[in-house]
């Protein structure tokens, strides 16, 4: 009985295979997908996010301005990023160093070559600092600490320690303009330049989406096979 009973199974097994072979023959769309493509399927782990291009990544990396929106968000721009504290810092530590080593604008010393990064009209090293330091509102930032260095640079040109390097005499009026100069010039490119830094961040994380998963890669060791 037992033998009997296996026999029909068996039976039923290899008609069922026969049918399930005809319906593929009249229908080729519904064969079971091959080995080979279902080890590639399941052996392929999750793709990482795909390059865009230089051409895609330029686009992309351009972003409208929300002023309004911008504004609201100064608050955070200027608490929970280093946007705007680090380069002020930098700022201020940088005009200290140059008025303490005697305000030579002309000496060629670290204080003065950082003296015109950081303060000097206009301040390209501040403004890019402080448009790479954050993902948005790139452009206030720059001009935040742009009006920093100009208020700055302005109180040099005021004070006793100024003097230009082409030995011109100083006189109020070139005082004066010296510090609109600075005051005008500052702030409006510490904007461009801000704005410029963080369309440039922008354009490298989307021109090389997997490079932050490159170290972690690198430092992962390898996995104990069985012996």
């Amino acid at each position: 009985m037992a033998r009997a009973k296996s026999t029909d199974r068996a039976e039923a097994r290899r008609r069922h295979r026969a049918a399930t072979a005809a319906a593929v023959a009249e229908s080729p769309s519904l064969a079971v997908p091959s080995a080979a493509a279902r080890t590639s399927t399941g052996a392929s782990g999750p793709a990482g996010p795909a390059r865009t291009g230089i051409f895609g990544s330029f686009r992309g990396a351009i972003r409208p301005i929300h002023l309004r929106e911008d504004l609201l968000d100064l608050p955070r721009l200027a608490t929970r990023t280093f946007a705007i504290w680090v380069p002020s810092l930098l700022i201020l530590a940088v005009f200290g160093l140059f008025e303490a080593s005697g305000g030579n604008i002309s000496n060629q010393s670290v204080q003065a070559l950082a003296f015109n990064l950081f303060v000097f009209p206009p301040p390209l090293a501040a403004a890019f600092l402080a448009g790479i330091l954050t993902q948005r509102s790139s452009y206030l930032a720059g001009g935040i600490v742009g009006l920093l260095a100009g208020i700055l640079f302005a109180t040099y040109v005021l004070s006793a320690t100024f003097a230009p390097a082409n030995g011109v005499a100083v006189t109020s009026d070139i005082r004066l303009q010296n510090a609109f100069y600075a005051l005008l010039v500052s702030p409006v490119s510490g904007v461009a330049v801000g704005g410029f830094a963080g369309f440039y961040r922008r354009f490298l994380r989307m021109a090389n989406p997997n490079a932050g998963n490159r170290p972690a890669a690198r430092g992962a060791k390898p996995t104990a096979r069985g012996r």
